[in-house]
């Protein structure tokens, strides 16, 4: 029998809520893709995407522009590699399911600083969908089905930290 969510009533086999977080997995992976294509993981490109694509100056959240001009623009060229490799980690590990409720965690940051980033340009539930299932795949451990998350469990058991895989 599969592993399910704990709880009672209703069980669901946890290779379900694993599937959302594989595709989780390739949504941040192609978006990074593209994301990398058009050069927005460079100093420049940074620069490029909140000023031309995501425009801070109509964005309005001031205090969080007011943080992406006067604290990340000046730093993008350590901030532009720290996106590249963090944004493709995050997607790698949702895909293959490794440290995934420490993983989705800090996804969760990162979808909520992107929706802060982007307020009033982009479809706000678009990232209230994803929050939540980060939240769900969090709590399930979801790496512990169709994971590595499952090997580690097998070899080395349950972690002393708790949400660590």
């Amino acid at each position: 029998m599969s592993e399910t969510t704990a709880g009672k009533g209703l069980q669901v086999p946890l290779s379900w809520i694993s599937s959302l977080r594989i595709l989780l997995g390739v949504m941040f992976l192609t978006t990074w893709l593209s994301n990398f294509s058009k050069g927005f993981y460079t100093p420049d490109g940074l620069v490029v995407f909140f000023t031309d694509v995501f425009p801070q100056s109509a964005n309005a959240l001031t205090w969080y522009a007011d943080f992406i001009n006067i604290v990340i623009i000046p730093i993008r060229g350590a901030f532009a590699p720290f996106q590249l490799i963090g944004e493709f980690l995050l997607g790698l590990f949702l895909l293959i399911g490794i440290l995934t409720p420490l993983t989705s965690f800090f996804a969760g940051i990162f979808i909520l600083n992107t929706f802060l980033a982007t307020f009033g340009h982009d479809w706000p539930w678009s990232y209230a969908l994803i929050l939540g299932i980060l939240v769900v795949v969090f709590f399930t451990k979801a790496g512990r089905s169709l994971g590595v998350d499952a090997w580690i469990l097998r070899t080395r058991g349950n972690p002393r930290v708790p949400f660590l895989w």
